[in-house]
């Protein structure tokens, strides 16, 4: 607080308020004078006093009637008012100046150490109270600002969200194309040379989805968006998958691919599989990437075991190139790998790593990695699963089912892309199903007016009418039909909120581009009708 506190000395004597002055000339306050009530009055209306020295009597307006007048404004409602006088032992006055507010009373002849001692304290009252004032402004100023600051983050969420949301439409929706015409292609017994570019053509399209699907995972865990299931599992059945993704890549490197699980861990186990299964594959085609001779060996062994939770632990330790000392710490930082000449000869966007560590610690666990260079490096993490009493996980009934016809079945495909159009029919068309395009939302309403169908496909964003207004509309018709008709989205957004909005529209379900034909299938087929 660097302005003085003003004291305002009301007395209609000018040589009294001139010994109030010299005994208060020491204390670092500003004084002012008035010489009648009706001049105190009007200071007081125009400046913030910390304190006033009110002599009592006074001709014309004693000083009991101008302190009333004072508090009446309800800025002066606690001003403290410290009556002079020399009557302070007569009853009248005692109770006059309790009634008025009188914080205190001095009377003549005054003694200075009593008097500069009484303005001291409430010089270090009114200090404290402006301090406080002071404090309590800056706070609202740093909550105004905070929230300020708040609301350009969420605004900058949201425009990040969106523009990922329509990057992974545009991005995945081509990729759609790419990969399912290259399974399309790869079904129809083409010749060896053939068979290689599909390969090579798959490998890259399958890369730049792993990329796109890196981008957005990062995006979610920094938006706090990722979450994970609880759901039975098979260990063994899972590693063994995670060893056979990266089978032929090893035997291409002429690589050993070892396994190892600990007997002891329950056949089936509870957590994120899905999650599981992405950190070790990014932990394993690492090791595959940085290794060109020796082995790569996965490894799983319980660690801690508490009724029915257990901690397994899982290496993964290749002969690769390793890691410097100094570097282990960089390489799980966002956007970098040890170095620049790693991402020259070996390629990927430093993604994988932070993303690994972070569904790690998401979990409860820690990534940790041994490394030395020219000798390899060991990946090592645990995580707790619940453990199941089941001695094997049954298989979904759609999975352990083989396509066979949806013949009878009428689908109208809504989607703009003329490229996906056809994919989606020669799939629909191979499983025999009756098909019908529609190139957007608003020619969709109109045809499901006019025909009977058993499934509409619908992708999201189309011009003139998005599968959302165009879901809306559908079910705004009165028919009962309208309401129960299925409709299942054609989505390239991988997320959550974008799913909810789906459900919250209206629609039945998703498939994500680019679709699996399997999942495809097993979701459209429920919605067959037996026919006679």
């Amino acid at each position: 607080m660097n302005v003085k506190p003003k004291v305002l000395i009301v007395d209609d004597r000018v040589k009294n308020i001139i010994v109030l002055e010299e005994m208060l000339a020491d204390l670092d306050i500003e004084l002012m004078r008035a010489s009648s009530g009706q001049e105190a009055i009007d200071k007081a209306s125009k400046h913030e006093f910390a304190i006033v020295l009110m002599d009592v009597r006074m001709p014309g307006m004693d000083g009991f009637e101008t302190v009333e007048i004072i508090r009446k404004d309800p800025l002066n409602e606690l001003l403290p008012i410290i009556y002079i006088t020399a009557f302070y032992n007569e009853d009248y006055y005692r109770v006059k100046g309790i009634k008025t507010g009188a914080v205190d009373f001095i009377t003549k002849p005054i003694i200075p150490d009593i008097l500069i001692g009484k303005v001291s304290v409430f010089m270090k009252l009114y200090k404290q109270r402006k301090n406080l004032e002071e404090e309590i402004v800056w706070r609202a100023q740093i909550e105004k600002d905070l929230k300020k600051a708040k609301d350009l983050a969420e605004d900058a969420t949201r425009a990040k969200q969106k523009f990922l949301s329509t990057m992974s439409h545009e991005i995945r929706t081509p990729l759609n194309a790419i990969i399912n015409t290259v399974n399309l292609l790869k079904e129809e017994e083409p010749r060896e040379d053939q068979t290689e570019s599909l390969d090579i053509l798959k490998f890259s399209a399958d890369n730049l989805l792993q990329i796109v699907n890196d981008i957005l995972d990062y995006s979610k865990i920094g938006a706090g968006k990722i979450e994970f299931e609880k759901v039975e599992f098979e260990m063994r059945k899972l590693l063994t998958g995670v060893r056979q993704s990266f089978n032929f890549e090893a035997k291409r490197r002429k690589l050993e691919m070892e396994f190892n699980m600990d007997k002891s861990i329950p056949p089936v186990v509870v957590g994120d599989s899905i999650r599981l299964t992405q950190i070790l594959i990014n932990l394993v085609g690492n090791a595959v990437k940085f290794t060109e001779k020796g082995s790569i060996t996965i490894e799983a062994k319980p660690v801690k075991r508490h009724n029915s939770q257990i901690d397994i632990e899982f290496r993964i330790i290749d002969t690769g190139i390793g890691i410097p000392k100094d570097k282990i710490t960089f390489i799980f930082e966002s956007f970098t790998q040890a170095s620049s000449s790693t991402t020259r000869k070996y390629g990927g966007t430093g993604l994988g790593l932070a993303i690994t560590q972070k569904l790690v610690e998401l979990q409860g666990g820690e990534l940790k990695v041994e490394s030395e260079v020219g000798k390899g490096s060991i990946f090592s993490f645990s995580l707790p699963f619940l453990v199941s009493d089941k001695p094997f996980v049954e298989e979904d009934a759609m999975q352990k089912s083989s396509f066979h016809s949806l013949k009878g079945l009428r689908v109208l495909v809504v989607e703009d892309n003329l490229v996906n159009q056809k994919i989606v029919s020669k799939y629909l068309s191979k499983w025999e199903a009756m098909i019908e395009i529609a190139e957007n939302g608003r020619i969709a309403v109109e045809m499901v007016k006019k025909n009977r169908y058993d499934l509409v496909l619908m992708d999201l964003h189309m011009p003139e009418m998005s599968g959302y207004e165009a879901t809306l509309k559908i079910r705004a018709l009165k028919e009962k039909y309208y309401k129960d008709l299925p409709i299942i989205a054609l989505t390239a957004s991988v997320f959550l909120e974008d799913r909810e909005k789906i459900f919250e529209f209206g629609m039945t379900g998703f498939i994500t581009k680019p679709f699996n034909p399997k999942e495809l299938f097993w979701t459209i087929s429920p919605f067959l009708k037996k026919r006679d």
